[in-house]
């Protein structure tokens, strides 16, 4: 399973310009079976669930966080398959932009993975409420998970130690900016056992460089067994 995480910066490229066509181009070339999206407005003239959903063959679930004047704006998750089932996290902080995470349920070969989508805040103290509760949601259940997102953390892992106390890994990429050189590993893709991920890497292509702020980080993920 092909798995991709792109802060999308709401369609606007490094020209200023808004254009989806460029992110749904972009995710052509990626290929993924799994896509967690962030910063997406959902109501944009042309319908951007709808253009997504056709030209990609991926099936949406909507995560938008609050609407602000031209639209639903938020997290997206794109998934090859159904989900089995879905459900929303409110990881908002008061006098904070809203945050949320997407948790999904897909069937992986014999087996069941819980992917979680999000998108952390700017301030430090305010990602380490966020990431504690975001752990605290992969404990829940034995199932795998596999955790997607823009985690805003500049500096190190030590921040994510919640998440990695649950025994999900990661290999860190530095995917923003764009330009000129990318200097900081912001979006990430963890995998919890018996969930394996091969290697992490920045999608950068001659598109990625102008269609976004970020680079989409890509990885191919499968389950091991036990057996």
């Amino acid at each position: 399973m092909r798995v991709a995480t792109y802060n999308v910066h709401d369609c606007v490229g490094r020209d200023g310009r808004f254009d989806p066509g460029r992110i749904i181009e972009v995710l052509a070339e990626i290929g993924a079976d799994v896509v967690a999206l962030q910063e997406v407005t959902l109501d944009t003239a042309g319908g951007l669930i709808g253009r997504l959903e056709t030209a990609t063959r991926l099936h949406a679930i909507d995560g938008s966080l609050f609407a602000r004047g031209i639209g639903r704006y938020g997290n997206l998750l794109l998934t090859r398959d159904l989900p089995l089932c879905s459900r929303l996290h409110d990881l908002s902080r008061a006098g904070r932009e809203p945050r949320g995470c997407i948790e999904a349920q897909l069937a992986l070969g014999d087996g069941r993975v819980r992917v979680f989508a999000t998108h952390l805040g700017l301030q430090r103290g305010e990602r380490a409420i966020q990431i504690g509760r975001l752990a605290a949601a992969v404990a829940v259940s034995r199932r795998p998970a596999l955790v997607l997102g823009d985690f805003n953390v500049w500096t190190g892992s030590a921040a994510l130690g919640p998440l990695i106390r649950t025994g999900l890994r990661h290999r860190p990429v530095r995917s923003y900016p764009t330009w000129p050189v990318p200097m900081a590993a912001l979006d990430r893709i963890l995998a919890q056992p018996p969930l394996a991920l091969g290697r992490c890497r920045r999608h950068e292509s001659p598109l990625a460089r102008v269609a976004s702020d970020h680079f989409p980080v890509v990885a191919d993920a499968r389950l091991i067994s036990s057996g």
